[in-house]
């Protein structure tokens, strides 16, 4: 699964509302058409006393525009809006906008098409705003504080807006100050918390009473349809209808039909409704033509000249929209050019009432043509709900598994979902592709382990069906059964339906060959990933790097930023810490550009950068780094980035000197499985940790017991070896250390572990008295070292011999790099300073081994099953330890140990 788009590109530009254009694919992308300010041609009357209320109350932080359908609210802002010297953004809502993401993003939207958005803005770069709810607030809100000074954004029926999600954030940005003034166009009360902003008399409204026609604006009106009426035919009709421009509007229409011999009494007494009303005059007076593409055009929301065609038949799609547009006030261009176009909300609802009515069994056949022209144009989610509304249930399920899939994860995944949810249950078991519909129902809810058998038994079915309809489905319910086993951690399994997903997409054609690509570099991402923590490092560089090439090339930039993560954890482990560095930083930007820095797929590169960090020796970055990536993965858990976080955890532990807290997180990467959870190489990543935190707790006989009890024998690899040379060197073994260092280095050793032995072989050297060998050692892995930025194993090994090699090595080496001697001046002041000694006497070997738990959770039965002694023995510690601290509690003995210097 990974980002898609649903919109199609064909380069052409549309109006943003104010003239100027916006690169866009006009004629299929329905987020031009929602950005664009409605411009009314026909009718219009000046209302200076409504342009003067709007400035007084556009100068508050939100100003609410109320009144019922027909009121003109949405013309008197436009037209408050042309008159604006500063940027006004437009955004007109639809009810599938009820998603945070998809909101955003047209807010977003809407702010660039003004050009108010600067290039330092944390907004200009996003092509969706981040899933992580208080990521996306922190990323608009700050956006918002640096737009010009008053900017506004005018949210057009905002009154379609009933999702809590949506609602609330907008409560929290406008609990804050900012440039930005909003005006919200709406036929009810928003459903917003505003008794603050009201007590600080920061709420403007516009309401029904305000604009509703004065006598002379009525009189203005009419006298535009060509009506003189007296004062008492205008009182009648202005009392009839309240003010209400729609229904001066009709009555206009009403009184200059049939040849003009109709009253205003005929009006006010006898028309019995708004529906009857334009179904007896509206429609019955136009020609036969006409009305049937009224009819025939109302199964969409907005339509342009190529789509009406489409959905008619005929080819006058253009005439008719701008004919109906200049014939009455009932049908708006939206936008200064007559591209799209949609009709009133009453006249709509008329004519969907009427199509059903008198064209029942054509209803369903114009919803598939509709369906059938977005789908070709790439708009999936509008083609979807058409076929939906036209139960087109066989159609519908093509798309799902042709196109649809990929959006899952991108800003359309709630309208999918929605979609998909309106299907009967009945009808989403009635054919494969619509089950597939199904099993992304469940991928939604989290479901994973109902995927696998859902998945086989809807293969079974395909089994008969011809290849062109097979195949999209198999690659979409091969990509559901992948996630699913990403998120459970059964990584040989993604590494072989992944294999035979890729395959399939090569050997067997895909009517979408846009989809067939998006498909194929999120499959060679997946697998990539699968492949390095199954360990096969090799194949698994391959498709990674392949995976970040093809997918910045289909544009699915969410599985770019995940297999770019991924790679750079491949580097730092086996390879270049610097190429690491870079790859990390690069998936992190984009990230953070597209407002994607805590969803599942930056999680890799949050922790890369967080080791790289580490590497350097820089903890507080790392932590920070570490932070972003444990907050992003709190968006959809996976089971091997949840060990990744325990084991970033564990090092950040390690580099705090605090092994007892390693230790309780690497226990933790231990117990943290399920029963399908298969990682191998996360597991020799755990097993080095454990060993590590070992040496750093002064235990090198349990790295010895540790490796020794592995039914595989001891991983291959160069760091494991260290770690046991280490071990050795620690317990006074140098002939045995030099012994397991002296096994040829590999290619996918890496260079933190080629600099680490270096370091340790150069020690072995100089404790064996072979100086000049021990200073060539150390000077190669300083060389090694400075050039990929690696200066944590210099902090780990430091102590008085590291310091004596530095200074031999400066006195043979002289024409070393400044960037070498910088260095080693700088790891010179790393070791810790001595600590004051406690008052009751120095901390025995074991005792100082036993406070190092004290920090943590541990019982002192579990602190004796850690250390391999009875629970007796470890209080008879700790008791020591109060005494001699001076305190009577653990807490205070720990921070008593902190001020020491000792924790």
């Amino acid at each position: 699964m990974g980002h898609g788009s649903a919109a199609g590109s064909t380069g052409a530009t549309a109006d943003a509302g104010d003239g100027r254009p916006v690169t866009a694919p006009a004629l299929m992308s329905l987020a031009v058409t929602k950005i664009a300010r409605p411009v009314a041609t026909y009718g219009d009357v000046p209302r200076p006393r409504l342009l003067e209320l709007l400035d007084r109350a556009a100068g508050k932080q939100l100003t609410i525009v109320r009144a019922g359908a027909g009121w003109g609210k949405t013309v008197l802002v436009s037209a408050w809006a042309h008159r604006r010297s500063t940027p006004v953004a437009w955004l007109s809502l639809d009810t599938y906008d009820n998603d945070p993401q998809r909101f955003w993003t047209y807010v977003v939207a809407a702010l660039r098409a003004t050009g108010a958005l600067n290039e330092d803005s944390p907004l200009a770069g996003m092509r969706s705003v981040p899933r992580d709810e208080r990521e996306r607030r922190q990323r608009i809100l700050a956006g918002f504080t640096r737009l010009p000074d008053q900017t506004v954004l005018v949210i057009d029926d905002f009154h379609l807006v009933d999702d809590r999600q949506v609602l609330g954030e907008m409560d929290a940005l406008l609990r804050h100050s900012s440039p930005l003034r909003f005006i919200l166009v709406s036929r009810t009360a928003p459903a917003l918390a505003l008794s603050r902003l009201q007590a600080a008399g920061q709420v403007g409204e516009v309401l029904a009473e305000d604009l509703a026609f004065t006598m002379d604006e009525a009189t203005a009106l009419l006298s535009s349809h060509g009506l003189a009426l007296n004062p008492d035919e205008m009182s009648m009709m202005l009392h009839r209808t309240a003010g209400w421009v729609a229904g001066l509007r009709l009555g206009a229409a009403f009184l200059t039909g049939d040849g003009g011999t109709r009253s205003v009494a005929d009006f006010a007494g006898d028309i019995r409704g708004i529906d009857e009303y334009f179904t007896d005059e509206v429609l019955a007076g136009r020609p036969p033509r006409q009305r049937r593409f009224l009819l025939e055009s109302s199964v969409c929301d907005q339509m342009c000249a190529d789509l009406v065609n489409a959905i008619t038949g005929a080819g006058d799609g253009q005439r008719m929209l701008e004919d109906l547009e200049h014939a009455n006030d009932f049908v708006t261009r939206l936008g200064p050019k007559p591209v799209w176009f949609r009709y009133h909300h009453l006249l709509h609802d008329v004519l969907r009432h009427r199509l059903r009515l008198e064209m029942p069994g054509r209803v369903a056949e114009l919803h598939r043509r509709a369906a059938r022209w977005y789908a070709g144009r790439g708009s999936v989610i509008e083609a979807l709900t058409q076929a939906v509304r036209g139960e087109d249930w066989p159609y519908a399920g093509r798309l799902l598994v042709g196109q649809a899939g990929p959006l899952l994860l991108t800003a359309h995944r709630g309208p999918l979902i929605r979609i998909l949810r309106q299907i009967p249950r009945d009808v989403m078991t009635s054919t494969p592709e619509l089950m597939a519909g199904d099993v992304l129902l469940l991928f939604y809810s989290g479901d994973y382990e109902a995927i696998p058998p859902r998945v086989a038994r809807i293969r079974e079915l395909l089994r008969g069906l011809p290849a062109a309809s097979r195949d999209p489905a198999e690659v979409l319910l091969m990509a559901l059964r992948v996630a699913a086993d990403r998120a459970v951690g059964d990584m040989p399994s993604v590494v072989a339906v992944e294999s035979e997903a890729l395959t399939s997409l090569a050997e067997s054609p895909f009517h979408d060959a846009t989809a067939a690509a998006q498909y194929r570099a999120i499959g060679l991402n997946s697998r990539g990933l699968a492949r390095l923590w199954t360990g096969d490092i090799g194949r698994a560089a391959r498709d990674l790097r392949a995976a970040t090439a093809a997918t910045k090339a289909v544009g699915v930039e969410l599985a770019h930023v995940n297999a770019t993560g991924h790679l750079a954890l491949l580097e730092l482990m086996h390879g270049s810490v610097r190429e690491a560095a870079e790859l990390a930083g690069n998936a992190r930007r984009l990230a953070e550009r597209r407002g994607w820095s805590y969803t599942v797929q930056a999680v890799a590169a949050h922790f890369a950068q967080a080791l790289v960090h580490l590497e350097r020796h820089e903890p507080a970055a790392a932590a920070e780094a570490a932070r972003h990536g444990l907050r992003a993965h709190e968006s959809e858990p996976e089971a091997a980035q949840r060990i990744v976080s325990l084991l970033v955890q564990a090092r950040l532990a390690l580099a705090h000197r605090q092994p007892g807290q390693a230790r309780s997180l690497l226990a933790q990467a231990h117990q943290d499985r399920n029963e399908r959870m298969r990682v191998p190489e996360l597991d020799r990543w755990v097993l080095l940790l454990d060993a590590e935190a070992d040496l750093a707790a002064g235990s090198p006989d349990r790295v010895e017991r540790r490796y020794a009890a592995l039914s595989t024998g001891t991983p291959s690899g160069l760091a494991h070896r260290v770690c046991l040379a280490r071990a050795a060197l620690d317990r006074g073994e140098p002939r045995r250390a030099e012994e397991l260092l002296a096994v040829g280095a590999s290619t996918a050793d890496g260079s933190v572990a080629t600099v680490t032995a270096g370091i340790v072989a150069a020690l072995v050297a100089d404790a064996r008295g072979r100086t000049t060998r021990a200073v060539d050692l150390f000077a190669a892995a300083v060389r090694l070292a400075a050039h990929e930025g690696i200066r944590r194993p210099f902090v780990t090994l430091s102590g008085s011999r590291l310091t004596a090699l530095a200074d031999r090595m400066r006195l043979l080496t002289p024409d070393d790099p400044d960037l070498t001697t910088t260095m080693i001046d700088d790891l010179r002041t790393t070791g810790q300073p001595a600590a004051p000694a406690p008052t009751g006497g120095p901390l025995s070997e074991r005792e100082a081994e036993v406070v190092r738990y004290l920090p943590t959770m541990l019982t002192a039965a579990q602190i004796a099953t850690e250390l391999g002694v009875s629970v007796n023995t470890v209080k008879a510690h700790m008791r020591s330890i109060y005494r001699k601290l001076d305190v009577e509690r653990r807490s205070d003995a720990v921070a008593q140990a902190r001020r020491l210097g000792i924790l």
